[in-house]
């Protein structure tokens, strides 16, 4: 799906393409979620909601941008340290 407009639905979308690319790579979190506030678009993932970690990014630089692909563009350079995360080890 393409990231169209800063709406809930397509926030809902971004965050479950996050998810999936997550999925195929074998990391899980018992909680996501995604917020957008002033244009910042929050991805929070924790298994522990007193470690809750996040990935922000300007959603203006994504709009006409398909979700997954926006999902890998962030996702994928820092999958070492969320697979790690997901493990429940502590990273700075």
């Amino acid at each position: 799906m393409k990231f169209t407009s800063i709406s809930q639905s397509n926030i809902d979308e971004l965050c479950i393409a996050f998810e999936s690319c997550l999925t195929k790579h074998d990391i899980t979190f018992k909680y996501v979620d995604m917020t957008e506030e002033n244009g910042i678009i929050s991805f929070i993932f924790c298994n522990d909601p007193t470690n809750a970690r996040s990935v922000e990014l300007e959603s203006e630089r994504f709009i006409g941008l398909d979700t997954d692909y926006i999902a890998k563009e962030i996702l994928e350079p820092i999958l070492p340290r969320l697979k790690e995360y997901a493990q429940n080890k502590i990273i700075d």
